[in-house]
């Protein structure tokens, strides 16, 4: 059995729940109504390749590295660990931790194909698709070449299972985001 902790506060502005989170190095996924962004986490601040993002227009993101994964919405942050111990002081609002059956390692691969002649610089990755134009994203390796096959990137994800009602239904409860990693895939564009 795996048992996936959570804390939250309320009240924190999104660069204010960044600092607090501790997840400098990660990745977030930013939502505005204007633009969708994947940005990298430092020291409070997001960051593409065209420089630092401005939180103001944030209104949900998802900051994540391979440990925890920060949720914040408004006001409010939602810090979801395996290891409680990993939690910074700030996040003192208890949430019911989840008490996973079993859990499942996922992926999703990310529209496009691996771009050099876009190469946004080091720490990240363009993917180019004639569906949806490009997309960068960062990534502390490069995605090595490959005769015949298809530079993609895939997103990890964490799945809880856990048993849902009196019958002995299980299903995912929740779902942890984990990181971006390479993948080859021969023949899919």
């Amino acid at each position: 059995m795996t048992v996936l902790r959570a804390a939250a506060v309320t009240g924190l502005t999104l660069p204010r729940a960044l600092e607090a989170s501790g997840l400098d190095g990660g990745c977030a996924l930013l939502t505005t109504p204007s633009a969708y962004r994947v940005a990298s986490v430092t020291g409070g601040t997001c960051r593409t390749p065209e420089g630092v993002v401005d939180l103001s227009a944030v209104y949900e993101a998802r900051v994540f590295t391979g440990e925890a994964e920060l949720r914040w919405t408004g006001e409010r942050a939602v810090l979801l660990a395996e290891d409680r111990a990993s939690f910074p002081p700030a996040f003192d609002e208890e949430v019911e931790d989840l008490e996973a059956l079993t859990t499942l390692d996922n992926h999703y691969l990310l529209w496009g194909v691996v771009d050099d002649s876009a190469s946004p610089g080091p720490g990240w990755v363009a993917l180019s698709s004639s569906r949806v134009g490009r997309l960068t994203v960062p990534m502390a390796t490069a995605v090595p070449r490959s005769e015949g096959h298809h530079r993609r990137v895939r997103l990890l994800t964490r799945e809880y299972v856990v048993v849902g009602d009196d019958h002995g239904n299980v299903h995912v409860a929740e779902e942890r985001l984990i990181g971006f990693e390479t993948y080859r895939a021969k023949g899919i564009a």
